[in-house]
């Protein structure tokens, strides 16, 4: 919020004809080679077609949420806008240009947006800043607890485009003002400049682009934060959350590292789920001399039985789940076939959005193939445990 603020201020202060007299606003040459807020491609600037396009998608529901968290953070940066400039604070205005539409639209109010300018900053941080703990004498893209970190701009270095899995490496060093390292440099601060280095661990051609590396995002994250996404994203997730749990699964394609694991975490979330239920009835029906750690033939049944409904039940929720998804899919092909039936959208969003869906697809179906398995599987043990009636099953 800070750094929005910052930004927006150096705008404001153009406008205002207060720039030169706010020498501690000096930032402006580099915001000037940032892209303006047509160009910028994140849900945040979608116009109403566009969001059309995202709804049945978790994203849809996410970028409701992050222009709520921005509209609550705009307000109040210009309540102290207005508070301590107020000669400046008129340019923190709710009304926006028709973002995405593809030629320049006059000023008017539009439903989901608010302030070009602070929504243009924090897009601008979400695209482009790196943690601080990249400044520390030794670089990480990891925050800990014992070296927390916040968002900087690096200019210059924040204009590498991604490439998923290229080799790079960060590298931190004081420079004297002659332009040459300072070696080992005192832990309480060597005089001298900070240089902040970005290695790429593979050869470039000449002429050729240097790519960054991100670290491995699915493209939910891509398109959220960034406004792009990578076509058949190995690093794609879905996040899955029982009612009321504070837990989240975040489910990886298949075969990917975790994936199982985080599947088998949120069955046996949903089974402990019914076992504590199910020792609450049988407290309430047989009373105190009830011995939950009796294990009988019975007892057996009911927790196979239980398996069962814990995978009906996610099974259940993960078939409603792919409905929607499966709709927005075919919404997105049907536009690309037929973009003259919307000219609002631009050309890259469904693209962009398109890649992200099918990734969401093939997940969630990898999900009902997994409850699937364990349903079949608890319904043979219940087979084999002598439970015929197929209404029981």
């Amino acid at each position: 919020m800070f750094i929005s603020s910052y930004i927006v201020a150096h705008w404001l202060a153009k406008d205002s004809g207060l720039l030169e007299r706010s020498p501690e606003l000096r930032h402006l040459p580099y915001l000037e080679t940032l892209p303006p807020f047509r160009l910028l491609s994140t849900p945040l600037t979608f116009n109403d077609s566009e969001m059309e396009l995202l709804k049945g998608t978790s994203l849809y529901g996410a970028t409701i949420d992050r222009r709520n968290e921005l509209l609550d953070q705009h307000q109040r940066c210009q309540a102290v806008f207005k508070h301590y400039a107020p000669d400046i604070a008129d340019g923190f205005t709710l009304y926006v240009s028709a973002a995405a539409s593809p030629a320049p639209q006059p000023l008017i109010p539009v439903r989901w947006t608010f302030s070009e300018r602070y929504q243009t900053s924090a897009i601008y941080i979400s695209s482009r800043s790196f943690p601080s703990i990249l400044l520390s004498p030794n670089p990480s893209l990891a925050p800990t607890p014992a070296s927390p970190s916040h968002p900087v701009l690096l200019p210059l270095l924040d204009s590498l485009n991604h490439e998923r899995s290229t080799p790079v490496t960060w590298m931190v060093d004081r420079m004297s003002k002659s332009g040459s390292p300072i070696p080992e440099p005192a832990s309480d601060g060597s005089p001298g400049e900070l240089a902040v280095s970005i290695v790429v661990g593979s050869e470039v051609k000449a002429g050729s682009e240097v790519l960054n590396n991100y670290g491995p995002k699915p493209n939910s994250e891509l398109i959220l934060g960034y406004g792009f996404s990578l076509p058949n994203n190995p690093d794609d997730t879905i996040v899955l959350q029982l009612g009321g749990s504070p837990t989240k699964w975040e489910i990886g394609r298949k075969g990917r590292p975790g994936a199982t694991d985080a599947l088998d975490g949120i069955f046996q979330e949903a089974f402990h789920r019914l076992l504590v239920a199910w020792k609450v009835d049988m407290r309430e029906e047989i009373g105190p001399e009830w011995d939950e750690n009796h294990e009988d033939e019975e007892f057996e049944v009911d927790m196979v039985y239980m398996r069962k409904d814990a995978a009906l039940m996610l099974l259940n929720a993960s078939k409603s789940r792919l409905g929607p998804l499966l709709e927005a899919n075919e919404r997105l092909v049907s536009h690309s076939r037929n973009p003259a039936t919307t000219p609002s959208v631009r050309v890259e969003v469904p693209r962009m959005l398109l890649s992200y869906v099918e990734g969401d697809v093939a997940i969630t179906r990898d999900v009902i193939e997994y409850l699937e398995v364990r349903l079949d599987s608890a319904k043979a043990e219940l087979r084999a445990l002598g439970v015929e009636d197929e209404e029981d099953l």
